[in-house]
């Protein structure tokens, strides 16, 4: 049975929040990690002042030279995606996108690789999220959204992205949650950040006209406001605290986990 190497590819910009903890959660797993910083207009979105993503990508401990860094200026998300992807096919054989603020629980890592291991058939995995809400402390969506997303592809010479984390690769497997979930963070942050995720996502054209203002402020006067997604508002039907120990464990001491 052929050993899973594999490779993770994530793709960076003004990630600062997260972006540590996200190298944390998933450095003893990987084989190699190509981290690329985009340092240009963020995908076709508006201008706006780095911060110090790079640096801390730079200055995170690689002590088993794991890291492959690099930065530059891409159009879309799609040409960013395929470079950080390809730096990775010399090294591995399989393929993991990973968003800058997504973490995940070493247990979970673990239970994945032995899964992998074992379904050399599968050509790409498909995993379920936990998807947190505001800051300080965090909240989580509930029920889960139903999205479950490509994590994990099988990496051969013909392997080529079709979508910004699905490959060509044949047959696909969703991994049950007894095995591993996705920690998502995106809307866990400021209201500065927020108002920058939508002002530069893919789907700004889908936004919900006035979400902000209506939905993402209005919730911290009413904790029991409901349909909360920017594009899909029943994908986030409410949002509930979270307790500390189930947060992943890197994540447990982040300022953004403890009330200020």
């Amino acid at each position: 049975m052929k050993k899973p190497l594999f490779g993770v590819s994530i793709c960076a910009h003004n990630e600062s929040d997260y972006i540590v903890y996200c190298l944390k959660s998933i450095y003893d797993f990987a084989h190699v990690i190509a981290v690329s910083v985009n340092t240009g207009i963020p995908w076709g979105g508006v201008p706006e002042p780095l911060d110090n993503t790079l640096e801390l990508v730079q200055s995170f401990p690689d002590p088993q030279n794991k890291l492959r860094i690099i930065t530059g200026e891409w159009a879309n998300e799609m040409e960013q995606r395929v470079k950080t992807a390809e730096m990775v096919k010399p090294e591995a054989n399989y393929l993991m996108t990973v968003d800058a603020d997504e973490i995940y629980c070493k247990n979970d890592l673990a239970r994945l690789r032995r899964l992998v291991t074992f379904l050399p058939f599968v050509g790409q995995f498909r995993i379920r999220m936990r998807t947190y809400w505001k800051i300080r402390p965090f909240y989580v969506i509930d029920p889960p959204e139903p999205y479950r997303r490509y994590l994990i592809s099988r990496l051969r010479q013909s392997t080529r992205l079709i979508g910004f984390s699905k490959t060509n690769e044949r047959f696909c497997y969703v991994i049950p949650r007894s095995i591993a979930v996705c920690h998502h963070f995106s809307y866990a942050r400021t209201n500065e950040r927020i108002l920058q995720k939508i002002r530069n996502t893919s789907h700004r054209d889908e936004l919900i006209e006035g979400w902000f203002e209506n939905v993402w402020l209005k919730w911290d006067t009413d904790h029991n406001l409901q349909n909360l997604h920017p594009t899909h508002p029943a994908e986030f039907k409410r949002a509930i605290p979270v307790k500390i120990d189930s947060l992943p464990e890197v994540m447990r001491d982040h300022p953004y986990a403890h009330p200020e």
